[in-house]
């Protein structure tokens, strides 16, 4: 939390010294800048009654110095693309002289590629005793053959398309749980039909062919669900073709900072592929790293043993259509989770009806997540 309400602190100072350094800013647009700084996850850390710095003798680069080294020292954080968002804009806002401008641009230039290199660097794997509990994996697809036939069936999806693409390693039979749990709810569920999946780039034409296919066939957008691996490679095709994709579901995906993912499978990955992951496809991990331009929900459990959570995560700070949920569960059992499979449909048809997607889906099924039990404890300490 300190580290948090510092960096936060620091890149507030950056802000503000950015425009007292200009003779002339759009102070219209600086005021709608600081009502979604206010907004940010992290603006609660802070007291903007504060000065944070106004009227300090301090130049833009000794701030800029500070909070780079304030992000350094947290690490990696997908946050870090509001952050860089945000100096854009207010760059943008910087109106006279041309020096000022094209230093406050300058600034930006160099915040991007610095947050390139720190979320770039090597995550920690997931927990020890995570990765032992993927053994529960077992019980979790044994009970989805009788749990299946119980799970409420509350939503019409009025035929619209859904592409499913399996985990690393995995088949269409990896979704079939899903498959099923959304033909019963009027979606159109489709099969990848490529195989055994192990995340390269030369499934991708196949990948993209097969979305125009569905796209023409419906003669509307097409929503990719895709599952770990499967979610990587539904995040390059939303990136490439927006203008055919409705949303994009992932479902403990790492979906950012691919070059310095960490997992316990990293060798079984590096010897199936015939190569290590340092001679990736740069392009390819750069269209993962980028953010659609298409309505995104990111399922993610933090006691996932395969991939780190936090790398799951989107930056919900970035647009009001981005949206992680968290669920219960093991990485290799997600496909046959009670809770994902709700929450995959529900999300499906809030976005089909122009809906921002609740935290939790609605009725007893909330009971399933995570949220509803962090509200009821939050409940139960203020009484």
């Amino acid at each position: 939390m300190i580290k948090k309400e510092r960096l936060y602190r620091y890149f507030v100072e950056l802000i503000f010294s950015i425009t007292e350094a200009s003779r002339k800013v759009d102070d219209d647009v600086i005021k709608e800048i600081f009502e979604k700084v206010k907004r940010h996850p992290w603006g609660h850390l802070l007291d903007f009654r504060k000065s944070y710095g106004r009227g300090s003798d301090k130049d833009v680069e000794y701030r800029f110095r500070k909070l780079l080294a304030a992000c350094e020292n947290k690490g990696a954080n997908r946050e870090y693309e509001f952050l860089v968002q945000i100096l854009d804009q207010v760059a943008n806002s910087v109106q006279t002289p041309k020096k000022h401008k094209a230093k406050a641009h300058l600034v930006v230039k160099q915040f991007r590629l610095a947050i390139l290199l720190i979320n770039a660097q090597e995550s920690e794997p997931p927990g020890m005793l995570n990765f032992i509990l993927e053994g529960r994996s077992v019980f979790e697809w044994g009970s989805m053959f009788f749990l299946q036939n119980f799970l409420p069936k509350r939503i019409d999806g009025n035929k619209s398309p859904v592409l499913l693409l399996p985990p690393l390693f995995g088949t269409d039979f990896s979704t079939r749980f899903l498959r099923n749990f959304l033909q019963e709810q009027n979606f159109h569920a489709y099969k990848w039909k490529l195989g055994i999946n192990l995340i390269r780039a030369y499934y991708l034409p196949q990948l993209e062919n097969r979305l125009v296919t569905l796209f023409e066939k419906h003669q509307q957008k097409v929503s990719l669900v895709g599952w770990s691996g499967g979610g990587m490679l539904a995040k390059v095709v939303a990136n490439r073709h927006p203008d055919k994709v409705a949303h994009l579901v992932t479902i403990g995906s790492p979906i950012w900072g691919i070059d310095g993912l960490q997992t316990y499978i990293k060798g079984l990955y590096e010897f199936l592929r015939g190569q290590p992951l340092s001679e990736r496809n740069e392009d390819f991990n750069a269209e993962i790293d980028a953010v659609p331009k298409v309505p995104i929900t990111c399922i993610y459990t933090k006691t996932d043993g395969v991939v780190p959570w936090r790398n799951c995560l989107e930056s919900e700070s970035l647009r009001p259509d981005v949206q992680n949920i968290e669920v219960y569960g093991s990485h290799s059992g997600l496909g046959a989770n009670p809770a994902v499979l709700t929450v995959v449909a529900y999300a499906l048809s809030q976005r089909l009806e122009g809906k921002k997607v609740n935290k939790l889906p609605p009725n007893i099924e909330k009971m399933m997540f995570p949220l509803f039990w962090q509200q009821k404890m939050a409940q139960f300490k203020s009484r």
